[in-house]
């Protein structure tokens, strides 16, 4: 056991040494796009752009899976750096915290912030599993929700509205039922992602071979929604996330429907993302200097967009539901306004001033 550790621990090491690695926050910035796009846009015009619309659904199932992708690689990372179980610990426990407390402010999203902070609260029990238990849990975690659904009449995956009051909070069982089942990023299933992300953090991430390799394995697990579709269809399932029924639960790969084919597919596009970012960094940084940036503080940035959504789009988007173009383009305008007010706080601060402040309360 305590060679498999050793070894565990040293090819994190290898994975987190160096420079910072600039595609990782690359990443996020494009996960926090995707986020702000599943936000703010809303197609339901039969003449809006099909392009558009694809858009729109892929920023609706992908945006998330990498944000939780990412957690796990982030975590990775500063385990292979010395990063303490108790750090790691008061860390989700912050974001966790912070979470809770303006989850009764966020009607119009799941919000992800409590889901997020206990996953990265529980990476500790994952620092010791050798590579190929990482993806066995990833495997289990990706297969649970599909098996109840096969096996229940009504299995309540994703089925619970998040907390709108400070009394809502007290009902700790129904908070607890909603991180782990009923909420909109159940616990059960997406521990994977975040096993897949420890798992990418002990590559050498630095190397591009090893870039390429995550790139094109990511990439055909991706394509493979296609068939997983197909299966689906044969099978006479119904394609509407989380409604698939009987064992063709399974080969639901629909955005969000929390099932095997979608967590499988969604994984997949997380790590060749991660990838493609890692890549990009390589040569081109300078075009792409204000997202990395943005990147850095995509959890002050996230928390924005929550605000402007709350106070300006989405009381702008009830009243007369606008083009899709006029949405996309509402939305990329935000977007850069965040990505230059990053860039200017980066001139006097060293850390967002969220990440600051978590930072200081956690250590």
């Amino acid at each position: 056991m305590a060679r498999a550790t050793s070894r565990v621990a040293g090819g994190a090491t290898r994975a987190g040494a160096g420079r910072r690695l600039e595609g990782l926050d690359l990443a996020r910035a494009l996960a926090f796009t995707g986020m702000v796009f599943a936000h703010y846009l809303a197609s339901s015009r039969a003449e809006d752009p099909g392009w558009l619309q694809g858009l729109d659904a892929a920023a609706d199932g992908r945006a998330a899976p990498l944000f939780a992708t990412l957690l796990g690689v982030g975590a990775g990372l500063l385990l292979a750096r010395g990063t303490s179980d108790a750090v790691l610990l008061r860390r989700g426990l912050v974001l966790g915290g912070l979470g809770l407390a303006i989850w009764p402010y966020v009607e119009r999203v799941y919000l992800i912030l409590p889901h997020y902070g206990l996953l990265l609260a529980l990476v500790p029990l994952a620092r010791r599993l050798a590579d190929r238990w990482l993806l066995v849990t990833a495997a289990v975690a990706f297969t649970l929700p599909s098996l109840a659904a096969a096996v229940l009449d009504d299995d309540r995956l994703r089925s619970g509205a998040q907390p709108r009051t400070y009394d809502d909070l007290r009902d700790v069982g129904r908070v607890v039922r909603h991180l782990l089942w009923t909420g909109g990023y159940p616990l059960v299933g997406w521990a994977g992602f975040v096993a897949v992300g420890l798992w990418v953090a002990r590559r050498r991430l630095a190397a591009p071979a090893v870039q390429w390799r995550l790139l094109l394995g990511g990439a055909a697990v991706a394509a493979t929604q296609p068939l997983w579709a197909a299966a689906l269809e044969r099978a006479g399932g119904r394609p509407v996330p989380g409604r698939a029924e009987g064992w063709a639960a399974f080969l639901d790969s629909t955005a969000h429907a929390n099932r095997t084919a979608w967590y499988v597919v969604a994984a997949g596009s997380a790590v060749a993302v991660i990838a493609a970012c890692l890549l990009l960094t390589r040569t081109r940084r300078r075009w792409l200097g204000p997202l990395v940036v943005l990147g850095q503080m995509a959890l002050s940035a996230y928390l924005a967009h929550l605000a402007v959504g709350a106070h300006w789009v989405w009381p702008w988007r009830d009243r007369e539901l606008p083009a899709l173009e006029v949405q996309v383009a509402v939305a990329l305008g935000v977007i850069a306004a965040l990505a230059v007010a990053a860039v200017l706080w980066r001139t006097r601060f060293r850390r967002g001033p969220v990440e600051a402040l978590a930072r200081a309360l956690s250590g």
